[in-house]
């Protein structure tokens, strides 16, 4: 009997998605963070239009005039263009997959997807962090003789060194670095396998932590540490990176920052040092120049520096 209800429970969770534009959008995208973030928005849009969430929003009855109503309450809420944009991204994917499933007319999608998106820009978002407060993150891990320290100094290293998202160092397996020629294989964003070069301090850091404290051949790189210093095998979350480097920049004392921030740093900081703009997109794991362009953060600089040139003598 019970097997019986489970395989009905099944069944009517696979009639959900199946019969849920939102749901099969979803199961589409590439990967979890993606998911998480669309759904997010499905749900601020399915809460729009008097729905609960996603599930109980029938999606295949939306039109152009509801998406253009939806449109134009984003614009009004002074959401940034980039931002409405995902938004239309995320219902023009939702209407294809009700077109796909027969639940959405070929004439109803080819309106909703001509739909225009919104035009404009907004300043980009975070920075670039200096030498001085990089020094002061590594050292106040330096400091901290023990696991974690050794842990933490590893982390901000590769963060820094390398320009890794988040989700691409707790993914790092011990059996992708190869100690011999200073490289990590790492897959990114799309699924995309890249190799990426360690400097020399880096790859210090990281052989320390796996010869001092992970003591192990394979398995995550980066694992939690319980009360007491006790490290476990259990692979760091997302949300760990970015609370380590909140932790650390608090006790370095220095302005906010995030595990992007970083990235941006890395970026930039090859950028005035002369570096090419095609190879700081490979090392970034970028398709477009145009997205390695966003990280670029010496325009802030250059800028402050042409206003002082304007000082009454």
């Amino acid at each position: 009997m019970r097997d019986q209800l489970t395989t009905t429970n099944h069944i009517t969770r696979q009639d959900k998605v199946r019969n849920n534009p939102a749901m099969l959008y979803l199961l589409r995208l590439d990967s979890e963070r993606s998911r998480k973030s669309m759904k997010s928005l499905l749900k601020k849009i399915a809460n729009m239009v008097g729905h609960i969430d996603i599930v109980q929003c029938p999606w295949q009855e939306l039109r152009r005039t509801h998406i253009l109503a939806i449109k134009e309450q984003l614009v009004l809420s002074g959401l940034a263009p980039a931002t409405i944009n995902t938004y239309l991204c995320a219902l023009r994917g939702t209407a294809k997959e009700a077109w796909i499933a027969g639940l959405m007319s070929s004439d109803d999608y080819m309106k909703i997807k001509d739909v225009k998106s919104v035009r404009g820009s907004r300043l980009g978002k975070g920075r670039a962090l200096n030498k001085e407060e990089v020094v002061s993150l590594l050292r106040v891990c330096q400091q901290q003789r023990n696991n974690k320290g050794m842990r933490d100094l590893a982390i901000i290293s590769l963060l820094y060194g390398c320009g890794l998202r988040r989700a691409e160092v707790v993914s790092i397996e011990i059996q992708n670095i190869n100690w011999h020629e200073q490289t990590i294989k790492i897959t990114g964003k799309g699924n995309v396998e890249r190799l990426t070069y360690l400097p020399e301090s880096t790859l210090c850091y990281i052989k320390n932590w796996v010869d001092l404290v992970r003591k192990d051949d394979s398995g995550p790189l980066f694992t939690r540490i319980r009360r007491w210093d006790h490290v476990t095998k259990e692979r760091l979350s997302d949300q760990a990176i970015y609370d380590i480097l909140h932790n650390r920049q608090n006790e370095a004392g220095i302005q906010k920052c995030s595990p992007h921030d970083m990235r941006r740093t890395f970026g930039t900081s090859l950028l005035e040092k002369g570096v090419d703009i095609i190879t700081v997109r490979d090392a970034m794991g970028h398709v477009s120049v145009t997205t390695t362009q966003k990280y670029d953060k010496r325009g802030n600089l250059r800028l402050r520096k042409a206003s002082q040139l304007m000082n009454d003598q």
